[in-house]
């Protein structure tokens, strides 16, 4: 399997936030202009994929817009919300230091909560935020973005679990026989552990992903065609849940790190 290298997991979160930053600001083509017209941030006008939906379920009359665009945004929360919640549950278990810290730490097999149906809930959460963040993108941006983000999580999971592998043993080696990597079984998948959630450090972890989902939920309705107001409005709420979340990383008890 595919290894991140050293310098790609120590910096895992500003890769993120350069991938994220490409796919929403790169100067797309403005197809309404012409392929020579050149659009920045154009998600904020009539290029996102949330609006190529609603805009075409709703041809000709565009009476039903608004229902159209809501009705993505239904689907849009539930990646949103999955992915926050999944993530949240998942740090819950390992601690806040644990998943900031930039190397990685191998003193226990995990077997409680979320990692008894998948190995890797946060990395899925993160795929999960990204499809629902690619209906902001334009189309092509939104694949792009997809794209790199998960072939950047199987990269960093190529490096955790040989990291994994070789200093918890066969402990480990009998919980990678039993779990699934990255598509969650329906049901547990293997014995529960003795770890126990901390909740406050879930919060502490991915209170970015959960504001971007209640960004999501509170600011996206729309009605009639007020969307373009709606993007925006969501775009600022991820964007100070993304600055409040940097500022609460000066909370994370260092001495778990």
């Amino acid at each position: 399997m595919m290894q991140a290298s050293a310098f790609e997991y120590k910096h895992r979160f500003l890769i993120h936030a350069l991938i994220y930053t490409l796919c929403f600001a790169a100067p797309w083509p403005d197809y309404h202009n012409g392929f020579h017209g050149i659009a920045l941030w154009s998600f904020l006008s009539n290029g996102s994929v949330w609006f190529h939906i609603a805009n075409n379920l709703s041809r000709p009359q565009y009476a039903r817009f608004a229902q159209f665009w809501n009705s993505a945004l239904v689907v849009i929360l539930l990646f949103a919300f999955a992915g926050a919640l999944l993530r949240t549950w998942g740090a819950a278990y390992l601690g806040a230091s644990t998943v900031k810290r930039g190397g990685m730490v191998g003193n226990r097999v995990i077997a409680d909560g979320p990692f008894r149906y998948v190995r890797n809930p946060l990395y899925l959460g993160t795929i999960l935020h990204t499809i629902a963040l690619a209906f902001l993108m334009r189309p092509e941006a939104a694949a792009l973005c997809i794209l790199l983000i998960t072939l950047l999580q199987l990269r960093l999971i190529g490096r955790e679990e040989p990291y994994l592998m070789g200093h918890l043993g066969e402990a480990y080696r009998a919980y990678l026989e039993e779990v699934p990597r990255i598509v969650p079984s329906m049901k547990p998948c293997t014995a529960p552990g003795t770890s126990h959630p901390n909740w406050k450090q879930g919060i502490l972890s991915e209170f970015y992903m959960l504001g971007a989902a209640i960004s999501f939920a509170i600011l996206g309705w729309a009605d009639s065609f007020s969307w373009e107001n709606t993007v925006l409005h969501i775009t600022q709420g991820i964007l100070i849940s993304l600055g409040v979340s940097v500022a609460l990383r000066a909370l994370i008890p260092r001495s778990e790190a």
